[in-house]
């Protein structure tokens, strides 16, 4: 078996099966994955700083402004880009 060699590692590898099959089956109980994402969720909510009323409405009201500017912005480039393109199109006289 070890060829003459020192027999340790086979009677380490032995005495560690022997030990696992006289040994119970012990269960360590750990939480669950979803428990912990949970419980972690928790402590996230708990160490936010959430925004006062005022500050709430006064970002609110500058997203709602940009939004109105973007909105006007595209339109407009939209509007004019469609109306090159029929240009175009009768120029060629495929329209």
């Amino acid at each position: 078996m070890t060829d003459g060699k020192d027999s340790t590692p086979v009677k380490i590898k032995k005495a560690k099966e022997q030990a696992r099959e006289a040994a119970p089956a012990q269960k360590i109980k750990k939480p669950s994955k979803i428990k912990k994402f949970f419980q972690e969720i928790k402590v996230e909510f708990k160490s936010t700083s959430w925004p006062n009323k005022k500050v709430l409405f006064s970002t609110a009201g500058v997203v709602a402004v940009l939004l109105g500017v973007m909105g006007v912005y595209f339109g407009l480039l939209d509007f004019a880009f469609s109306s090159l393109t029929k240009y175009l199109l009768v120029l060629l006289g495929i329209g």
